[in-house]
């Protein structure tokens, strides 16, 4: 007969959260030069799929090695994407610099709030995928619009932590994004969308 052991399940708990703060101080300090986050991004994405599973250990060192891998591929997306947000950024600043009003306003964010979201949405999808091939984004594009619930679930769990650095004082913010949210929604990410991307679970 298996017994729960406490001990045992605590300090799986502990290794996890060990190597979630690890693996986000890695990921904050490759992002900082804004070029690098995309490829960042995919490292952590990579090694906190690892994690999900429960392959392999040293995750700090997996990260080192998986930074510079598809940095290409991963970069032009990246930079694909800063640039589309910044259209939609610049496009509510013109609407709001000439005087738009009423329905034709609230249209237009609309439109402008639908593809923010659908680029996030792709991105999640993208960035889980490690661009690990050229056909990376089209099949992005596919499992976003084909596993819909799952897209949500993650769109709102980024939501969540973007509002956690919004709504928090500095004091809370700062060092909890420095030591682990990103890691962290990362990690719940790659948790809802592991059945639609055929992953096993590592308590599986």
């Amino acid at each position: 007969m298996r017994l729960f052991n406490p001990d045992s399940r605590f300090m799986a708990v502990f290794s996890l959260f060990a190597d979630l703060v690890v693996v986000n101080m890695l990921m904050v300090l490759s992002a900082l030069p804004v070029l690098t986050a995309g490829a960042a991004l995919r490292a952590g994405n990579v090694v906190i799929g690892q994690m999900v599973r429960g392959v392999g250990s040293g995750y700090g060192v997996r990260f080192v090695r998986e930074l510079p891998r598809r940095f290409a591929a991963v970069t032009g997306y990246w930079l694909l994407a800063l640039l589309l947000a910044a259209v939609l950024v610049y496009q509510q600043w013109v609407l709001f610099r000439a005087g738009v009003e009423g329905p034709a306003l609230t249209a237009l964010q609309v439109l402008a709030l639908s593809g923010a979201l659908l680029i996030a949405g792709v991105a999640v999808w993208f960035f889980a995928l490690g661009a690990a091939s050229r056909r990376a984004l089209a099949d992005a594009v596919v499992l976003a619009v084909a596993h819909l619930p799952c897209t949500v679930a993650a769109l709102a769990l980024c939501l969540g932590a973007v509002a956690c650095v919004v709504y928090l004082p500095v004091a809370w913010s700062v060092p909890l994004v420095f030591f682990l949210l990103p890691a962290f929604t990362v990690y719940l990410v790659r948790l809802v969308l592991a059945g639609a991307l055929g992953e096993r679970l590592a308590a599986d």
